[in-house]
């Protein structure tokens, strides 16, 4: 890569006026849903932080019943990964309860109905384990040009997580 093509692709992909992807969707949503989808988009991108990891690897809101004309005392529909899991679930529903109404600072929800699926996996939702190697590795050539193309950026956070996303789009790609 050359000095001038390197300058080019800095230009082009400075970060000013960039906004992260979530802030910019939410009013988006928020619009999209109305007042119905509210409670279920923060409890869904916040489900983890709100249960812990621990439930949240095992477990998936599905959705909030509420009566007509009325937004709290909800029923939450929870999928949940096996038997095994449902009833220690369900032993520690009134601690859910009382977390996901602090969380909203309201009683959103008064009831949790559980559902199993023994086919559920929820990989979406919860981070990647530290301790099982990645088997889809950046070649030191794909290395070297996320380098190259993050040198410029002088934000650190900025450019550690450019980096992360270079490397990811080259692990997915192979």
């Amino acid at each position: 890569m050359t000095k001038k093509n390197k300058d080019i692709v800095s230009a082009e992909h400075k970060a000013a006026g960039l906004e992260n992807l979530s802030a910019s969707m939410s009013p988006l949503i928020k619009k999209l849903l109305g007042n119905k989808g509210l409670i279920e988009i923060d409890l869904l991108s916040n489900w983890q932080n709100i249960v812990g990891q621990e439930i949240a690897e095992h477990s998936m809101p599905q959705k909030i019943v509420f009566k007509p004309n009325c937004r709290n005392d909800g029923t939450l529909h929870l999928l949940v990964a096996g038997s095994a899991f449902a009833l220690e679930i369900q032993h520690k529903l009134p601690i859910i309860l009382e977390k996901i109404n602090t969380f909203f600072g309201y009683k959103a929800i008064a009831k949790i109905t559980i559902m199993q699926n023994d086919a559920f996996i929820n990989t979406s939702l919860t981070t990647v384990s530290e301790d099982k190697p990645d088997k889809k590795l950046v070649t030191k050539q794909e290395q070297t040009y996320i380098n190259e193309v993050t040198e410029g950026i002088q934000n650190s956070e900025l450019k550690e997580q450019l980096k992360s996303l270079g490397e990811s789009i080259f692990k997915n790609n192979k």
